[in-house]
């Protein structure tokens, strides 16, 4: 990456209308929250998740290299696309073990800590972007993987961080309005830094799979969600028992007798990489990809697949289906993951 495509990543919020208006708008927001009293807290409270979700929406969206969505009154929420909001315990944590080692260790501890931090934070929203699963965003192997791929320019991001980190000390020193604006502005420099670094290896669009289909007030109440949410369930209560393919084979079941399969096979995914033991889901994507390559959907299929190694290197489709993995691999100029394929 050039050094002008840096500084453009780095003004990028200042040069895009869709990002400095949200930006100033939440500017205002905790300005006027801090002098708000107690009814200022309540109104900090809801600007918080709204800050830390816009500025994951930033960073995936430079990630793919597009213009990230207006924000609207769901940024407000605390529920709801829950992984947005993660990078706010992680900011937390990764402070307190700074303060605390300086506080027990000394500075030098803090420093060492300090750039530990610098280190993981960008790499962790990284793969939280990628994955949109929390638990994969602090999983070392996934931080490693991506290290891995990104690490020639992931570290510029590390660079970034520890030089805001001191300009936000310095601001201490401004005025509080101007202070505010600056440390805003920092921050979404730095979500804006990480995408623009993974852009140019188009993990994103290798990786990403799109949401089930969007739960509304109609399908609310139509029960689509609980009526999944109840096989899900029920297929956990066999697994947990030591029969994982039986409770594979009742969700399989269900996604034949739903609505929208493409939708089902994608939202039973996606709730299985949220459980503990995440080889359950390793298990149902191979049904996945069988079932997308079936219906000629080669793009969903490696997208799967791709997901998949990043959760476990070792991952490969069933054995009847590698040849057409390979394949799908080659037409769409992956070469790499077509050799990974056929070595297996």
């Amino acid at each position: 990456m050039k050094p002008s495509d840096i500084g453009r990543a780095i003004a990028y919020p200042l040069v895009t209308p869709a990002v400095l208006v949200p930006l100033v708008v939440f500017w205002l927001l905790i300005v006027f929250a801090q002098w708000g009293g107690l009814l200022g807290l309540f109104l900090l409270f809801l600007v918080i998740p709204a800050v830390f979700r816009f500025q994951m929406i930033v960073l995936e969206a430079r990630a793919r290299g597009i213009e990230p969505a207006t924000p609207d009154a769901e940024f407000f929420n605390w529920f709801g696309n829950a992984w947005s909001l993660f990078p706010v315990p992680i900011s937390i944590l990764l402070i307190w073990a700074i303060l605390e080692s300086a506080e027990n260790f000394g500075l030098a501890t803090a420093g060492g800590t300090a750039f530990l931090a610098s280190v993981f934070f960008p790499a962790s929203l990284a793969v939280l972007a990628i994955t949109h699963s929390p638990l994969q965003s602090i999983n070392p192997v996934a931080i490693a993987r991506l290290m891995g791929r990104c690490g020639s320019t992931l570290w510029i991001a590390t660079v970034f961080l520890f030089f805001a980190c001191w300009l936000v000390y310095l601001s201490d020193a401004m005025p509080a309005l101007l202070a505010s604006l600056v440390q805003l502005l920092l921050s979404f420099s730095f979500f804006s830094l990480v995408g623009s670094l993974i852009e140019p290896y188009r993990i994103v669009e290798a990786v990403y799979i799109p949401d089930a289909v969007e739960r509304n007030a109609e399908e609310v109440r139509g029960d689509i969600e609980k009526q999944r949410t109840d096989v899900l369930t029920h297929a956990y209560g066999f697994i947990s028992r030591g029969n994982r393919e039986g409770g594979i084979r009742h969700v399989i079941a269900a996604i034949q007798s739903d609505g929208d399969p493409a939708g089902a096979w994608a939202w039973y995914f996606d709730r299985m990489l949220g459980w503990e033991n995440q080889q359950h889901a390793l298990f149902f994507a191979q049904n996945y990809v069988h079932d997308a390559f079936r219906h000629g959907e080669d793009i969903t299929a490696l997208k799967v697949i791709m997901r998949c190694r990043l959760v476990d290197a070792g991952f490969k489709p069933f054995a009847e289906d590698r040849q057409t993995a390979v394949a799908a691999a080659e037409r769409h100029r992956n070469i790499e993951l077509a050799d990974v394929l056929k070595r297996g």
